[in-house]
């Protein structure tokens, strides 16, 4: 590899509470264990990325206070250089997360200095590197355009790859429109796909995201693994391993960035699908 795994996505806190089942409004209910931990779309496919021995750099921003010094040390312990300067008197956000026996987990989420002006103008970005963009960034006012903005600038040969994450389809549609026709690849799960494109069928949309972005989409499915569609070519269904899901909290951000650093690696996009099934499944499955 001789790119990075660039994102532009966000970096918080989590504060995940395992649960034996989500309260009733307004009860309470007794959690079984308790973390925190450094998450976020951006700092979880740099972690998946690094795990397969891509270079990475961090283009989100990082706040002034105890939550931004704990993505700061995080993001030092996987040798990712964060080149911003940190968001004054504002800290990084952070995320309570509700995690049920079945490995599903629920959020409620504290926007920080994560939903800053990104300040991007000066960054330069290597014609190797390929670069992710996450939905959060995209519903909040002062990222949003000046997001769109950073990746029109990029080199032609840079592959960027959209994560729309849970708020993706609430982008401002304009934003939407300037940003799609440079993007490669569109990366979600079936219910965001859905939402982008208000179709039912999971394959329907996924050939169409995959004609509205330069090169294809990739739609995840869960424990039935993906659908990877070409533009102008069907949808392929990838299967993956079988395996008993105990965290979900971070899964599809492993997924991409597993298939950037395959991409940035030489894969066919395929092989790339595969490796982020493989390394999805294997995150799921394992207690932290």
């Amino acid at each position: 590899m001789t790119g990075r795994v660039v994102s532009t996505g966000n970096a918080l806190v989590d504060v995940v509470a395992a649960v034996p089942h989500l309260p009733e409004r307004g009860g309470d209910v007794l959690a079984t264990s308790g973390r925190v931990e450094v998450g976020g779309g951006g700092f979880r496919a740099l972690v998946a990325a690094r795990a397969v021995g891509a270079e990475a750099l961090f283009l989100g921003r990082i706040g002034t206070g105890p939550f931004g010094d704990l993505v700061r040390a995080a993001l030092a312990g996987l040798a990712v250089p964060a080149p911003l300067p940190a968001v004054p008197d504002l800290d990084s956000g952070f995320s309570i997360a509700s995690l049920e026996p079945d490995g599903e987990r629920t959020f409620t989420t504290v926007p920080g200095a994560e939903s800053a002006a990104p300040g991007l103008e000066d960054v330069a970005v290597r014609a190797d590197d390929v670069v992710h963009v996450h939905g959060y960034g995209l519903v909040a006012p002062r990222r949003g355009p000046a997001l769109a903005d950073f990746v029109l600038r990029l080199p032609e040969r840079v592959a960027v790859l959209l994560d729309p994450g849970p708020f993706g389809a609430d982008a401002d549609p304009g934003v939407l429109a300037r940003l799609l026709p440079r993007v490669d690849w569109w990366s979600g799960n079936a219910a965001e796909a859905r939402a982008a494109t208000g179709l039912g069928d999971v394959e329907a949309a996924a050939r169409l995201l995959a004609g509205t972005v330069r090169a294809g989409a990739v739609v995840r499915l869960g424990a039935e693994g993906c659908l990877i569609a070409r533009r102008g070519s069907s949808p392929v269904h990838l299967s993956v391993p079988a395996v008993t899901a105990v965290d979900t909290n971070g899964a599809g951000d492993t997924h991409v960035g597993t298939f950037l650093a395959g991409l940035l690696g030489g894969l066919d996009p395929a092989d790339a699908a595969r490796a982020a099934n493989e390394a999805a499944a294997r995150f799921v499955s394992t207690p932290r």
